[in-house]
């Protein structure tokens, strides 16, 4: 898993990690937190994919709206943005799931997810009113290392959500994390690798759904993110991976 921007220790560790089947990764409903819309495909697209033509119940609930990749934009203000990028992510999941994944989209402002423990209580509440919880048994979140502050209070979140109900399976998935030298992960902690070989055509029809950042689509902010074509590469043709206690592989 070499890479052109840098080999973190996760991706040195996943060259031997465990392979995990969709059948311990997902229990019967599976809850996708994603930071931002497309965190979702990049992270565990292909699991997402998988979960759903194995017969699960997923939910993709988008932490924040994304509105701020591009900051100069004129012809894509942070309200127009923000609106594009719900749509590539309800295209994304229809593309990846035929239409079998629930979007949910919590709309915080992007770099402003939910932090403080009344915060998070909220952004709970705001969860239960959009899907039932009660019937989730596992949660994908964002890894609580990767260096961006949603993704970080996205894992904390997730972890304000298995305080609340302790039958939750948790597992996290790193993305930026993949490629830094991050603190340990805990003793109990086990980095596993999902194969997307079989959902690669669904997970690279997805990624290029987010069109916003995958493309030269918004051509007036030189400065707003744009994922390079080797970036996208990395993602797709990769295993996703999962880190967690989780039930026994």
């Amino acid at each position: 898993m070499v890479t052109p921007f840098g080999t973190g220790r996760l991706l040195r560790e996943a060259a031997t990690a465990a392979p995990i089947d969709i059948s311990v990764l997902a229990g019967d409903a599976v809850l996708v937190l994603a930071p931002h819309p497309d965190d979702e495909t990049l992270g565990c697209g292909g699991a997402i994919a998988a979960a759903c033509c194995a017969g699960k119940r997923v939910v993709i609930a988008a932490v924040t709206d994304g509105g701020g990749s591009h900051p100069r934009s004129r012809r894509f203000p942070r309200s127009t943005l923000a609106e594009l990028r719900r749509r590539e992510l309800e295209t994304a999941a229809r593309l990846l799931t035929d239409g079998a994944a629930e979007v949910v989209w919590l709309g915080y402002p992007d770099q402003a997810a939910p932090a403080s423990a009344p915060a998070l209580d909220r952004a709970v509440d705001r969860l239960a009113a959009r899907t039932d919880l009660g019937a989730i048994t596992t949660v994908w979140t964002s890894w609580r290392h990767d260096p961006h502050v949603d993704h970080r209070r996205t894992a904390a979140l997730a972890d304000r959500l298995v305080a609340l109900l302790p039958s939750l399976d948790l597992w996290e998935y790193p993305i930026w994390g993949r490629f830094i030298e991050p603190a340990d992960t805990g003793p109990d902690a086990r980095l596993l690798a999902f194969d997307t070989s079989a959902q690669r055509e669904r997970k690279r029809l997805a990624m290029a759904a987010h069109r916003s950042q995958m493309s030269g689509l918004i051509d007036d902010d030189p400065e707003g993110f744009v994922m390079a074509p080797l970036m996208q590469a990395h993602f797709l043709d990769t295993p996703e991976l999962f880190i967690g206690g989780g039930p026994d592989v």
